[in-house]
């Protein structure tokens, strides 16, 4: 294998990261950022303004500086503050979003919803803020507002607006499992998490087991993956699909402690009764078949 010469900057990053001064120096907040965060309008505005006045161009503390005034009802002054904003070359969604704020807190409707339609094709991605802030709440209804609601939200959850991404949605909730014959065996809490882009699992054993999982589902291969880790150091990655209503996973199993690797399928099916029977496979070399591993039946004791 041929080793390629580091480059210049790769060589001075090391140098700067290996550096005791670099790793113990703090990092360093603006007095203008403090007071911001810590909703302080006026003194924010005061030291933005510092910043302003060493540097005209510097956009974000023109934003603040708007922001800041909106804070302190100061709304026509705000939208006289986002132009210069705008022509310092701050985020136009965002410049967008704060003049439809400001614009609703003077009742001028139609134009706030114009800023909102022109932030959104912008690419605004501040889902919380329209879910926050109170200037909106008298257009949570309104068509327009709702159309560039679900745009932004498929633009910061993406996973929520593919079918596919919900074919596990039957194995969420929280559960009691047992054996066929009625044994507690454990405990599972499954959530949806990351927008609908993942399924964690957490396990709980009556033994004192405990284990975890991610679930994943893939678009660009069309199937679901699951990566789990158990402290008796089991390693599961099997990936698949949904078939006739039942999830079906294949892989391996990987045991820690035996360092060993066995071909490994698992699947899911949610019975007419509502439980979910979750029944696991390993391929014996001995018997050349394959034989279960486990066969547990989830029973909900809390919805999602």
């Amino acid at each position: 294998m041929r080793l390629l010469k580091p480059s210049t900057a790769v060589l001075v990053g090391l140098v700067m990261t290996a550096s005791p001064a670099a790793a113990q120096a703090p990092a360093t907040v603006s007095p203008a950022d403090l007071a911001f965060e810590a909703g302080q309008w006026a003194l924010a505005i005061d030291e933005y303004r510092k910043l302003t006045a060493a540097d005209p161009a510097d956009a974000i503390s023109w934003l603040r500086i708007a922001q800041a005034q909106r804070g302190l009802n100061q709304f026509a002054l705000a939208l006289e503050t986002l132009q210069t904003a705008r022509e310092a070359f701050a985020p136009e969604a965002m410049v967008e979003l704060e003049r439809a704020r400001n614009l609703m807190a003077l009742d001028q409707t139609d134009a706030a919803l114009r800023a909102l339609e022109a932030s959104e094709h912008l690419g605004l991605r501040a889902l919380a803020s329209l879910d926050d802030a109170s200037e909106f709440e008298a257009l949570r209804s309104n068509a327009t507002f709702q159309r560039v609601y679900r745009a932004v939200r498929r633009r910061v959850f993406p996973c929520e607006g593919i079918a596919a991404a919900r074919d596990f949605d039957f194995w969420v909730g929280t559960w009691e499992v047992r054996l066929e014959d009625g044994t507690l065996v454990g405990h599972n809490t499954v959530s949806r998490r990351d927008g609908g882009c993942a399924i964690l699992e957490s396990w709980s054993g009556a033994g004192g087991s405990s284990g975890t999982s991610i679930n994943y589902y893939q678009p660009s291969r069309d199937q679901w993956r699951q990566i789990w880790t158990g402290s008796n150091g089991t390693l599961i990655d099997i990936s698949g699909g949904l078939s006739d209503g039942v999830m079906q996973l294949e892989g391996t199993i990987e045991y820690v402690a035996q360092d060993r690797i066995e071909a490994f399928r698992g699947t899911w099916t949610l019975l007419e009764d509502g439980r979910v029977r979750q029944h696991f496979e390993e391929f014996s070399l001995v018997a050349q078949d394959w034989q279960t591993w486990f066969d547990g039946y989830y029973r909900l004791t809390s919805s999602p």
